[in-house]
């Protein structure tokens, strides 16, 4: 059975993208086959494989226009389920759909072969990201060190505590994780020292962080994760830190 994770959070620029195509990469590394799901209509996560002509998207297969294995598609060793800008028509479709919260669910009840299954969120709590919950066994909230960061977090963690009250009861928050983090600067740490101290999120935070690093904004451009662009830069050893940590600490 996959371990199924969303990624998400309802802002935008947060890593979300970049953490589901390195964490994958990294998994992939460790020899975990893995597959990657784009519900975002910006397709970031499907232009940064280089997935360009693309039959089916994510939107086909939660109408059941098209089958998982249809739709899933391979770059760099990577399987993902791409996305299209038509997605957001799309949403439309499903949002008319009975039981439109569970199609992804459904889809991936009866997959086979993978170990891992990463879904890119919408920066939105938009029907596809209810989706993403109600399907997923846990959920990472990629985050930067900054004040406006906690208004976006409480939602989310309502949210997810709505979607595990009434459609998955199964649904743990596996962690907060820093992205673009500047470890040395105590405007950082003030934010880290907080959530720390929140009665729900304290025992929520992941020890890993992932550093600035240009090399990570500009890997996706090449269709490359950081591990292909910049095997020994600072983005490749905090995502690979960041999967040993997943894996053993959490029992991922």
């Amino acid at each position: 059975m996959a371990k199924i994770i969303s990624i998400i959070n309802n802002k935008g620029g947060t890593g979300k993208t970049t953490t589901v195509l390195n964490l994958g990469a990294a998994l992939k590394k460790k020899n975990k086959k893995v597959l990657l799901i784009d519900l975002d209509s910006q397709s970031n996560l499907t232009h940064s494989l280089h997935i360009q002509d693309n039959k089916y998207h994510v939107g086909d297969l939660l109408l059941g226009k098209c089958t998982l294995k249809d739709c899933i598609q391979n770059s760099e060793g990577l399987d993902i389920v791409p996305s299209n800008s038509n997605l957001i028509d799309y949403e439309n479709q499903i949002n008319n759909e009975p039981g439109r919260e569970c199609l992804l669910k459904q889809v991936l009840e009866n997959t086979n072969g993978y170990y891992y299954i990463l879904m890119d969120c919408p920066p939105s709590m938009s029907t596809l990201s209810i989706n993403s919950l109600v399907a997923a066994n846990s959920y990472i909230v990629p985050m930067q060190a900054e004040n406006i960061a906690f208004i976006g977090l409480d939602r989310i963690l309502q949210t997810a505590e709505k979607v595990k009250l009434r459609m998955n009861t199964h649904l743990e928050l596996a962690g907060i994780l820093f992205v673009k983090y500047q470890p040395r600067t105590k405007f950082g740490q003030a934010v880290v020292s907080n959530i720390a101290q929140h009665s729900i999120l304290k025992n929520k935070l992941f020890n890993s962080y992932i550093r600035q690093d240009i090399a990570l904004i500009e890997a996706p451009a090449f269709g490359q994760s950081i591990f292909e662009y910049s095997p020994k830069g600072r983005g490749a050893f905090d995502y690979m830190n960041f999967a040993k940590e997943l894996t053993l600490k959490h029992g991922y």
